[in-house]
């Protein structure tokens, strides 16, 4: 039923990620999918926020470095797969054909899809190690030097893991 995929571990911009239309203007909806993600009154956020042709998912913490995946089915999926923990379906709107996560300000990962809005549903696996092993790295900062620090962080690298499937919309 796959009718296109790829993966990567992706290098985040502090702590998120975007699935959005790879070829669009999309910086109102990036702004708007933030702000989305945003809990009122609160310095936390969901992990989830979506607006137009973006999709942003917040991590664990911000400098986790998760393995993604992304799937464009021909049609609609079930969610409750083990081993994934599932977030509430959202949208996505694709203009251009081309959907595209980005890491650090830049496509890591690009998928051909047709125009049209989409359903996605998001999964997750990691999170809670990550922010454990996030704190044990934290509160060995300051008794190691910046090389071991930034050899721990790397060791991390794909402790968080994202499924990323998207059909169109019916």
């Amino acid at each position: 039923m796959v009718s296109g995929n790829a993966e990567a571990i992706i290098d985040t911009e502090d702590g998120t990620f975007l699935v959005r239309d790879a070829l669009a203007d999309t910086y109102a909806d990036q702004g708007a999918a933030a702000r989305a993600s945003r809990i009122p009154g609160s310095r936390g956020g969901r992990m989830l926020g979506a607006s137009g042709t973006v999709l942003q998912v917040r991590c664990a913490h911000q400098y986790s470095s998760p393995w993604v995946r992304v799937e464009v089915l021909d049609g609609a999926v079930e969610a409750g797969e083990e081993p994934w923990e599932w977030a509430e379906p959202s949208g996505l709107t694709v203009v251009s054909g081309r959907i595209g996560v980005d890491g650090q300000a830049s496509v890591v990962l690009e998928l051909d899809a047709a125009p049209g809005r989409y359903v996605a549903l998001v999964g997750h696996q990691g999170r809670g190690e990550m922010r454990e092993a996030a704190v044990r790295v934290e509160e060995g900062q300051a008794a190691v030097g910046g090389e071991a620090t930034y050899a721990a962080w790397q060791r991390l690298r794909g402790t968080e893991k994202y499924l990323v499937r998207l059909w169109p919309a019916s």
